[in-house]
């Protein structure tokens, strides 16, 4: 794995803070350097993004858009309360141990959860999916997540989604997570660890573009000035950041 030197690392680190909205100082950031240098990413990734939105969304009334986003995402209802709901960025989730492989932990972007359902989100930018792991070239990202995701869930119902720019710049995955939608029988096919996913219920892949939009709608049905300002400012941002690559 190269090596990321000191200088670089400083680089990054003031390139991402300065690249924040919301939460600068917060600590999990320092979790953040950690997982920079553990996986040597380029200031291009999608970390920013992530942490942007989701953080402004985290300050935001869930009423006001986990449904929409959902809607967005699945193209049908969400059928949870929209209370009790937590989002979690970055978190490591071990896979099943009937998977009989020493995988390690894989690192989830985006976690929305309550006690009923656990929502897997895979930010991506202007990057794709990997096809495979070290220990297995058939186990591709999107499949993983799905693996890991479902047995993190337990009883609850699980829904996984690849958020990208647009199927241009990742084309395997937009390919892989709708081939996936389609068919959960084959993702079992490819989990032979697993004999069945009960909690498994929605597979997608929605764009940043789709985000964006949402939070103008916030910004509209808001009564709240601090979430209508903080909305405003991720919206400007969002835009600006999708228009730059197109």
């Amino acid at each position: 794995m190269e090596k990321v030197s000191q200088t670089e690392m400083k680089q990054l680190d003031e390139y991402f803070r300065d690249s924040l909205l919301i939460d600068k100082f917060d600590p999990q950031l320092e979790y953040w350097r950690k997982r920079r240098l553990e996986k040597s990413q380029s200031v291009n990734s999608e970390d920013a993004m992530v942490w942007n939105v989701f953080r402004t969304f985290n300050q935001i009334d869930r009423k006001l858009w986990v449904e929409q986003l959902f809607f967005k995402a699945f193209h049908q209802e969400f059928l949870h309360s929209t209370e009790q709901i937590k989002i979690v960025l970055w978190k490591k989730i071990r896979p099943p141990k009937s998977l009989g492989i020493n995988e390690g932990k894989t690192d989830i972007d985006i976690i929305i959860e309550s006690d009923t359902f656990v929502w897997f989100i895979e930010a991506k930018y202007k990057t794709d999916i990997s096809l495979g792991t070290e220990l297995s070239s058939k186990r591709d990202e999107v499949l993983r997540y799905i693996d890991v995701g479902t047995n993190f869930a337990g009883k609850r119902n699980f829904y996984f989604s690849l958020l990208i720019l647009d199927k241009f710049n990742t084309p395997i995955g937009f390919r892989k997570a709708n081939e996936y939608s389609h068919s959960f029988d084959k993702i079992i096919e490819l989990l032979p660890h697993r004999v069945e996913l009960p909690s498994l219920k929605g597979i997608s892949v929605f764009q940043w573009k789709d985000v964006q939009s949402l939070f103008k709608t916030v910004h509209l049905y808001s009564k709240n000035k601090y979430e209508r300002y903080i909305t405003d400012q991720a919206s400007y941002w969002l835009f600006d950041k999708i228009q730059d690559e197109n």
